[in-house]
């Protein structure tokens, strides 16, 4: 569902997705509306599901131990309920950052984060290379994270 957004919604959803800890003062400062008033289209969004979570980012140093690998999948069946199923079956693993169905040769991209090769060996020997509905996939390891944001260009 697509929300209007005026000039002032999209200040402060900018700024917020910047820091989503900032007070309702500091976005006062950037957004020429009252602490009050800010806070309230802050419920708004969130009730309107415009705001979908708060989270908290992990700083990469936290997790530098870790394997991440972007998975490419090429399904052999293509029908929406067996897409539909691999699809949830990819989403529900803790290891799945990112689920996107593609165009193009393969039909499913997702990043994965795994704790060193025997953990993703394991995954992708169980729940990829072992389910009925891949006909193949290809994995990348990911060297070093040049960009990355949850950031909507509004």
């Amino acid at each position: 569902m697509a929300f209007a957004l005026d000039r002032l919604d999209i200040q402060i959803l900018s700024a917020l997705q910047e820091n989503n800890q900032a007070t309702a003062q500091e976005l006062a400062e950037r957004v020429p509306l009252s602490p009050s008033a800010i806070l309230r289209r802050i419920r708004q969004y969130r009730e309107d599901g415009v705001i979908a979570a708060d989270v908290s980012v992990l700083a990469p140093a936290t997790v530098a131990d870790r394997l991440s690998v972007l998975i490419m999948v090429q399904l052999e069946r293509h029908s929406p309920a067996d897409v539909a199923a691999f699809r949830q079956h990819l989403c529900r693993s803790p290891h799945v950052q990112v689920c996107v169905e593609i165009s193009g040769v393969y039909d499913i991209s997702c990043i994965g984060i795994f704790r060193g090769m025997e953990e993703f060996n394991a995954f992708t020997d169980s729940e990829i290379a072992g389910h009925p509905a891949v006909r193949r996939y290809e994995a990348s390891f990911i060297k070093k994270r040049v960009k990355f944001t949850t950031a909507v260009p509004l």
